[in-house]
Formats: C-alpha cells, structure tokens, sequence
C-alpha cells in the first residue's frame, strides 16, 4: 500500500460542500496509516476487535468444551442405533452448533483482549460443559438440565454483544435484527424441557424454525466482520467434528483384534476421514474465504449466514455420521450392514458434498458437478447396497467420495487459486 504523506496524517479531514451530508463521511484509524475517510458501506467492514487476525487461545481453549459436546451427541446416538436416535443427534447438534455460531459472531466483531469479553466467555465456557452433561439424557431425565443450561449460554453471548455494542449504533442496530428472536427461540428450549414429550420436542422445533427466521430478518442487519477471522473459525470447528472422528475410530480400534482385517478397514476409515477434510480444506474453504473477503458491507454478513453459518451445519452433521458409522464398521466388518449404518455412512458423506454445492452455488451462482453427481450416487446407495458386508460398503463409499474429489480436481488444475 503506498505510504500517505505526513501531512494527510495529522490533518483533519474537511468535508467540501458536495450536497453530502456530513454524517455520510466519517474517520477510520487505521495502524500505522493514520486517519482515512470511508463511506458508509466500507465503514461496516472496521471491526472492534479488529482485522486480520487469527483466532486467539481463549477462542481455541473456549471449543475444547465443544470437542466434549459433540462426544457426547455420538454417544447419545450409539445408545439409540435407530432412525430417530439419528434424527434427535442431529438436532441436538444444531442446538450445539447454533450456540457456538452466535459466539463465532459475537467475537469476531468485540475480538478477545478485553476482560470483560474473557470472564463473558470463561463463564460460557463453564455453562456449555454443564450443558453437554446433559446431551446423553436431553430428551429425557436431563431435559430441564439441559434446556436451562442451554438458555444461559445463549443469554450470554446475547449479553456480550449488547455490552461490546453500546458505543457503536450500527452494531446495536444488527443486534435488534437478531439477538431478541434469538433469546425468543432459547426460550422455547427452557420452556420446553419442563414439558412431557410431545410437547418438548414441539417447542424445541418451534425454537429452531425461530433462529431460522432470526438469521433471515438478521439480513437487514449491517455486521461489522473480520472475514479471515471468521473464516477460521468455523473451519476449526469442522476440525473439531473431524478431530472426534478420529478419537472414535481409534477408539473403536483399541479394542479390536490386530489382523489384517483391523488393518484393512482402518485403512479404509482413515483414507475416508482424510478425504472429508480434503474435501472442505483443499478448495471450498480457501475460495468460500477469498469471496467473503471481496464482498463489503450488508453482503458479506448475508454470504457469512448463508455459507456458513447455515451450510456448515449439514457438512458438520455429515462428518458426525459418517464417523459414527465407521466405528460401527471397525467393530463388525464382516456384517451386513444395518439400515440405519447405511443411511448415516452414505448420506453423511453426501451432505459434506451438498453443503459445498450449495455454498458454492451461493458465492458464484455455479456448481461443483463432480460433488453433486457423487452425492446422489450415496443417497441412491442407501436403498441399492443393503445386502453387502459393512467393509465392503465403507470402502464403496469412500472410493466414490475420493474418485469425485480427483475428478474435480482434473477439472479445476489450471483455475488460478483464490486472491491471486
């Protein structure tokens, strides 16, 4: 960037008579640059815990509690192999991963140095563990436990923008779009759990089709973003749901005979995992991040919501069930593989691909053909392969996923990579 003269960055800057009004102009600092002028668009991208910056310890520190939650959403789960074991699990996991979003928001806008903002985050750090105590009985005996716990770890972080954004009206002005329906929605949860099913399952979707709507009014919102940043994050959460991927699978090795049986199939599952974080890492992330980066002002918040904040839930959902079902191959290889073991290996890997079809498709209106088509061979696979032995069918699935990934990169070996 060339260097401003000295004298640009002492003097104050004089509005000419334009017919603008003053209040369309306003003084940005910037480190090391002084003062500069910056319209109103570009002034909603200067983010109170400013730009560039990488994720901090105490952001890392704070999902280590969320690395425990996600554990016990796949244990819930394992205890109910069924169909609606699998639906509650991934409820539960948006209930998770709607709680970390908001946080992912909040901080990316009031950064982490304050002290204020670190006892706000230690003390919903405390909160979101007593929460994940209650998953494995949130349906049940925990109910009440988890939907209050659940209340309080979202008043916070409602809390913690209120308090960052007093001095900032348009960052005020977001808040309204959102975080009242928001604390509308949390409060259906703590309602809901000291209800009887069905009426707790009801007010629980009734609180997640509210931060829908939350998400969709909070559009008209203007959020200041630090889009490196919140890039980052939300890649270190699918580095969170891959990470329990491979502590499963090791796990469920452990305990297995060492054969060339155990050796096959954890070739299998491990090549599997490793494909996944291709897939998100090797071209989605960079280039989702290089189109967040070039949009400015209301458009990026709204690609931030869409592309990750929504869409990154399926691709979570997907690598949480396509772990699970790989433990469950790791145990009995030479089994046929159940229905439900089907349906959440195939599937699983299938919403991983839809996810960035559909993120793709929303940064640049085109879609990764090679990703849809290998998607819907894993769907139509859930119904075609119900005779073949769980190996087998790991390995089927995982073939297709790697043969789509070295398919599109075939395709797109000479498109320039992201920023350049």
């Amino acid at each position: 960037m060339a260097e401003i003269p000295p004298r640009t960055r002492s003097a104050p800057i004089r509005l000419k008579p334009s017919g603008l009004r003053p209040s369309r102009i306003h003084q940005v600092t910037h480190p090391g640059l002084g003062f500069q002028p910056v319209t109103d668009e570009t002034r909603l991208d200067v983010v109170k815990g400013g730009t560039e910056r990488n994720a901090s310890t105490l952001e890392l520190f704070f999902d280590l509690v969320y690395v425990f939650a996600i554990i016990q959403v796949v244990g819930f789960i394992h205890q109910q192999p069924t169909a609606a074991g699998l639906a509650q699990g991934a409820f539960l996991l948006w209930l998770l991963w709607w709680t970390w979003s908001m946080y992912t928001w909040t901080t990316n806008w009031t950064g982490t140095s304050s002290t204020s903002t670190r006892l706000f985050l230690l003390g919903a750090m405390g909160t979101t563990l007593l929460m994940a105590l209650a998953v494995p009985e949130a349906f049940g005996d925990s109910s009440r436990w988890f939907a209050v716990t659940y209340f309080t770890v979202r008043s916070l972080a409602s809390g913690l923008y209120w308090f960052a954004s007093k001095s900032h009206p348009e960052q005020r002005a977001a808040f309204y779009t959102f975080f009242p329906l928001a604390g509308a929605a949390s409060f259906l949860v703590l309602v809901g759990g000291f209800l009887e099913p069905p009426w707790l399952g009801v007010l629980w979707g009734a609180g997640a089709v509210l931060d829908i709507v939350g998400a969709v009014n909070a559009g008209k919102g203007s959020w200041a973003m630090d889009p490196k940043h919140f890039a980052e994050r939300n890649g270190l959460f699918i580095i969170i749901a891959l990470g329990e991927s491979v502590v499963g699978l090791g796990l469920a090795a452990s305990g297995a005979e060492r054969d060339i049986s155990l050796i096959t199939v954890l070739a299998i599952a491990f090549v599997g995992v490793a494909a996944l974080w291709w897939s998100y890492f090797d071209r989605a992330a960079p280039r989702m991040e290089a189109h967040l980066t070039r949009l400015t002002g209301r458009e990026r918040g709204r690609f931030a919501r869409d592309a990750y904040s929504v869409l990154h839930y399926p691709l979570v959902v997907g690598i949480v069930f396509y772990a699970l079902a790989l433990e469950d191959v790791l145990t009995h290889p030479t089994d046929p593989i159940p229905p439900q073991g089907r349906f959440a290996m195939s599937v699983g890997v299938a919403l991983v691909l839809l996810s960035v079809v559909a993120s793709a498709y929303r940064a640049v209106r085109r879609i990764p053909t090679e990703r849809l088509a290998a998607a819907l061979v894993l769907i139509a696979m859930v119904w075609l392969a119900g005779s073949l032995d769980a190996q087998v069918f790991a390995a089927i699935v995982t073939t297709i996923l790697v043969v789509s990934l070295v398919a599109e990169h075939i395709h797109f070996r000479d498109e320039p990579d992201p920023g350049s």
